[in-house]
């Protein structure tokens, strides 16, 4: 993972496994975000724009978040004021990505359509809508009232209309958003949001060698909001994971970009691992499972 992961991931790790710099950190997030305040560059490997999008500042502000700073550094509140700014009232949400993402390699899932204009599907409010709706509550201080009440009132009310089967981000986006509003909410939320992930998650060995939803990125850890209630599917996951790591210490990503930008996904593949790694040891440690040197 060391020699082959980006500066980002070598950072985090460094900083989570080896008491490394947090200023470390910080440098290799600060390289992603725009003079917008918003993220892009390539911080999620299958958007590579250099132009920032709603999506890529929320995988920016998962780091952010878990580095616990304050509202007042300069990562985050620019990053606040992007997202407030590029709310659209109109058609009360976030586009994930704008028609710059055509100019660069990207996965296919995110070729931009003109579809992508008219009004945002019921998924569509969710990713990456709830998500950054936790963030404005997060760093509340940052964000007009108003604004927060609206689109407080609206992710509950996208949240309580979906299926229980929903897709797998669309769940974690709505997991990211409750864990940072009241415990009242994220309790009233629990029963629904249990339901929705015991429907996506597969308890099948064989399936999780293709695209799938790990447990453990829906409870990453045990105090997780769904931990008590996943850990019979957390456990034999953990298994697969020690089992299925490769020799050079990585996991690498369960899906591929097919024939578009081919060479590109090369690269992206690599950059995947190193996320994937971290997360993976992430999870292996936070149950218990790492085994210590």
């Amino acid at each position: 993972m060391k020699i082959l992961a980006r500066p980002l991931e070598r950072a985090l790790f460094a900083h989570e496994f080896e008491n490394g710099s947090e200023q470390a950190v910080i440098d290799a997030l600060a390289e992603f975000q725009n003079d917008d305040g918003g993220f892009g560059h390539g911080i999620e490997p299958d958007i590579w724009m250099p132009e920032s999008s709603p999506l890529a500042t929320t995988v920016a502000l998962q780091h952010i978040s878990a580095l616990s700073l304050p509202a007042e550094h300069p990562l985050v509140s620019r990053a606040i004021a992007y997202l407030v700014a590029a709310y659209d009232a109109e058609r009360f949400g976030w586009s994930k990505v704008s028609w710059e993402v055509e100019d660069a390699p990207h996965a296919p899932w995110w070729n931009y359509s003109p579809k992508l204009d008219g009004p945002f599907e019921l998924a569509d409010r969710g990713n990456p809508a709830a998500e950054i709706v936790g963030y404005l509550h997060e760093y509340r201080s940052l964000v007009p009232g108003d604004f927060l009440h609206e689109t407080t009132d609206l992710g509950l009310e996208n949240f309580a209309k979906l299926p229980i089967e929903i897709e797998m981000h669309v769940l974690l986006c709505y997991l990211r958003m409750f864990e940072r509003m009241d415990g009242d909410r994220a309790e009233a939320a629990h029963d629904r949001l249990i339901a929705a992930a015991r429907a996506v998650i597969t308890n099948d060995p064989s399936a999780w060698k293709s695209y799938h939803a790990p447990p453990t990125w829906l409870a990453p850890a045990p105090d997780s909001l769904l931990a008590d209630d996943l850990r019979s599917s957390v456990e034999p996951y953990l298994d697969h994971l020690i089992e299925s790591q490769a020799v050079d210490g990585s996991w690498g990503p369960f899906w591929a970009w097919g024939q578009q930008y081919a060479h590109a996904w090369e690269v992206a593949k690599r950059q995947w691992a190193g996320h994937l790694t971290l997360i993976n040891l992430r999870a292996l440690r936070a149950y218990g499972r790492l085994e210590s040197s």
